[in-house]
C-alpha cells in the first residue's frame, strides 16, 4: 500500500500519534457538502480558524481528491468519513487520510488501518457494539448518533463496565455541551457537518473562525 508524503517522510508515525494529539486538542470537523470544492472551502476555513483534525466523508464528491489536497497542509490532520468498505479504506489511507471513521461496525477496517499506521474510529450505538470494537483493537469507539442514544449521560454510564474503552462523539454537539464531553474525557468531539455548513454559509469567513475559535476557548477551559 502506498503510503501519504508526510508518513514516508516521519511527519507523523502511527496511529496511536493521531489519539495522542486528538486527546490534545479534542475537536474534528466533519464535511459533507455536495461539492468537492465546497468541501475543501470549509475545511480549510476550519483548520484556518484552529482545528488540527479535518474529518472528509466518503459522501462529497471526489472524496479522495478533497484529502490528498488537504495532506498536504502540514498542520492539519485529514481523515475520511462514511467509510464502509475495505477498499474505501485502502483508498483513503492512500490518498492520505490519518484516521478512517465509520458510522457503523465496520470491524475490518481495523486491521487495515493499523498495517498502515492510521487511525481507525468504527462507530457503535450500544454496549455490545462497544465491547466488539474494543476487542477488536479500535483506537476509538465513535458514538453515533450521540445526542439520540443519550449524549454525556450515555457516554458516563459507558465509561462504567468499559473505562478502558476511547471515546468519540458525533452528534448534537454544541458550545452548550461542549465542556461537559471534554471533563468526561471523551477524546475525539465532532462538529457536525450541517452545522459547519450552515455556519459557513450564514456568517461568513469572520463569524466561522470565530465561533470555531469560542469551542477551542471552552475547550481549553474544560481541560483546565
Amino acid at each position: 500500500m502506498k503510503l501519504p508524503e508526510k508518513a514516508v517522510s516521519g511527519a507523523y508515525k502511527n496511529n496511536l500519534d493521531v489519539v495522542v494529539l486528538m486527546q490534545r486538542h479534542r475537536l474534528v470537523a466533519v464535511v459533507r457538502a455536495q461539492s468537492s470544492d465546497r468541501a475543501y472551502r470549509i475545511a480549510c476555513a476550519a483548520a484556518d480558524s484552529g482545528i488540527y483534525f479535518v474529518e472528509i466523508t466518503f459522501t462529497v464528491p471526489d472524496a479522495l481528491g478533497v484529502i490528498e489536497r488537504l495532506a498536504l497542509r502540514n498542520e492539519l490532520y485529514v481523515g475520511a468519513g462514511t467509510v464502509l468498505s475495505k477498499k474505501d479504506g485502502k483508498q483513503a489511507i492512500e490518498a492520505g487520510a490519518r484516521f478512517i471513521v465509520a458510522p457503523s461496525l465496520e470491524l475490518d477496517l481495523i486491521p487495515l488501518c493499523h498495517k498502515a499506521g492510521v487511525a481507525c474510529f468504527p462507530g457503535a450505538a450500544t454496549p455490545t457494539e462497544i465491547l466488539t470494537a474494543r476487542r477488536m483493537g479500535a483506537d476509538l469507539v465513535k458514538i453515533f448518533p450521540a445526542d439520540l442514544v443519550g449524549g454525556p449521560y450515555f457516554i458516563k454510564q459507558m465509561q462504567g463496565p468499559f473505562p478502558d474503552v476511547r471515546f468519540m462523539v458525533s452528534g448534537g454537539v454544541s458550545l452548550a455541551n461542549i465542556q461537559e464531553y471534554v471533563q468526561i474525557g471523551v477524546t475525539g468531539i465532532c462538529l457536525g457537518s450541517v452545522y459547519l455548513g450552515s455556519l459557513l454559509a450564514e456568517k461568513g469567513h469572520n463569524g466561522f473562525a470565530e465561533e470555531l475559535k469560542e469551542f477551542i476557548k471552552r475547550v481549553e477551559a474544560a481541560k483546565a
